[in-house]
C-alpha cells in the first residue's frame, strides 16, 4: 500500500471521532465510555452476535462488522474517523490456532490497513503484555518489540507479537501514526474471564489464592486501562509503546476481598503452598499437559505471574503521557463485585 495519511488528519483536535472495534468487549466498552463521557464521538465495531446493551447508555453509534471483513468495507465504516482504537482479539478463550491468528495478525493488518485508507490520523493499538513471554524479574520497557522465546503453546502471545510487526509494517508504509498499548490482565465490570471466576470462588464462601497471596500481580483495572488509551489518542500522535501492566499495587489478598466486599460477602481465603504449585506445574508442563488447555494459556507464564511480583512497572506511559489511573483499587473492585452480583452472578447459588 503507498497510501499516506493526509497531514490535515493529523492535527490534533478537540473534539475526536474515535472508530473501536471489539466494542462490547472489556476493555472496548470501558473505552467507548471513557469517550463518550468525555464528549467524543463513538463508532463502535461489533459482530452480529455482540451484545451491544452496554453501549448504548453512552450513545455511541454501532456498525455491525467484523475485523475480518475486507479492508474497503472496513474503511467504508470508518469514514469520517478522526481516530481508531483497535481493542478486538481473542484472548485466552479457546479458539483454534489458525483462528486466533486469523483475527489477531490479520484482522489486525485489515483494521490499520483500513485507517490509512479512510485517511484516520492517529491509531492506537492494544496489544498485551504476553508478547514479553515468561520474564525474569522487572521488564524493561522498550520501543522495540520483545524477540525472547515464547512457549509453543502460547497462541495469544505469539500472535499479539506478529501483530506488532503488522501495526509497525503498516505504519512505515502508510504514514498512519499507530501508537501501541500493552495491558496485563484486566478486569472489572464486563470481565468474562478473571472476575467471574474470582466472584464464584466468593459465593461459595470458600477463595484460595496461589501461594500467599501478598504478591503485587499483573492486573489493570478496565477503566484505568481505558483511560490510558484516551490518553494515548490525545497526547501521543506521533505512535510510541508503553506497557500497561499496573495501575496500582493489587495482590491476590486485596482483589478477593475487595469483589467480595463489592458482592457484599466475607469468605474464608486459604492460601495454597507456592512449592507444590511450581513442582506440579513443571510436571504437568514436561508431559503436555494442563488444567488450562482449553484457554491456550501457557501454564509455566500463569504460576510464574501469580508467585512472583509484578515485573510490568508501566512508568513509561505515565512520565510521557502524564497518565494517572483515576480509579483506585479499592472503588475498582467494589464496582467489579457489584457488577457480578447483579450480572453474571445474579440469581445464581
Amino acid at each position: 500500500m503507498e497510501v499516506r495519511a493526509s497531514p490535515e488528519a493529523r492535527s490534533p483536535e478537540p473534539h475526536m471521532r474515535v472508530f473501536v472495534t471489539g466494542g462490547s468487549g472489556l476493555l472496548g466498552s470501558h473505552t467507548a465510555r471513557r469517550l463518550a463521557e468525555g464528549g467524543h464521538e463513538v463508532v463502535a465495531l461489533c459482530r452480529r452476535s455482540s451484545d451491544v446493551g452496554v453501549l448504548k447508555a453512552p450513545g455511541c453509534r454501532i456498525v455491525t462488522g467484523d475485523v475480518l471483513d475486507s479492508v474497503d468495507v472496513l474503511a467504508e465504516a470508518m469514514a469520517g474517523c478522526s481516530h481508531v482504537v483497535h481493542a478486538a482479539a481473542l484472548v485466552y478463550s479457546g479458539g483454534d490456532e489458525n483462528t486466533v491468528w486469523a483475527v489477531n495478525v490479520e484482522g489486525t493488518r485489515n483494521v490499520m490497513e483500513a485507517a490509512a485508507v479512510a485517511h484516520v490520523g492517529h491509531g492506537v493499538h492494544v496489544s498485551s503484555v504476553a508478547v514479553h513471554g515468561i520474564v525474569r524479574g522487572a521488564v524493561e520497557e522498550e520501543e522495540r518489540i520483545p524477540d525472547a522465546p515464547l512457549s509453543r503453546r502460547d497462541s495469544y502471545g505469539r500472535s499479539k507479537r506478529e501483530a506488532e510487526r503488522v501495526v509497525r509494517a503498516v505504519e512505515a508504509e502508510t504514514g498512519l501514526p499507530i501508537t501501541v498499548i500493552r495491558p496485563a490482565g484486566l478486569y472489572g465490570e464486563h470481565d468474562r474471564l478473571l472476575s467471574p471466576r474470582i466472584g464464584r470462588m466468593v459465593r461459595r464462601g470458600l477463595a484460595f489464592t496461589l501461594g500467599g497471596g501478598r504478591n503485587t500481580i499483573p492486573i489493570v483495572y478496565a477503566g484505568n486501562a481505558a483511560d490510558a488509551v484516551a490518553r494515548c489518542l490525545e497526547r501521543a500522535g506521533e505512535g510510541g509503546t508503553y506497557d500497561l501492566g499496573l495501575d496500582h499495587p493489587t495482590t491476590q489478598r486485596m482483589m478477593v476481598r475487595g469483589i467480595a466486599v463489592g458482592m457484599g460477602m466475607a469468605p474464608v481465603i486459604l492460601p495454597i503452598p507456592g512449592t507444590p504449585i511450581r513442582g506440579g506445574a513443571r510436571v504437568l508442563q514436561r508431559i503436555g499437559m494442563s488444567p488450562l488447555r482449553r484457554g491456550r494459556v501457557p501454564l509455566e507464564r500463569v504460576v510464574a505471574l501469580a508467585l512472583g511480583e509484578n515485573p510490568y512497572r508501566s512508568e513509561r506511559i505515565r512520565e510521557e503521557l502524564g497518565w494517572m489511573p483515576p480509579h483506585g483499587p479499592e472503588e475498582a473492585l467494589r464496582r467489579t463485585g457489584r457488577w457480578l452480583i447483579t450480572g453474571p452472578l445474579a440469581g445464581k447459588e
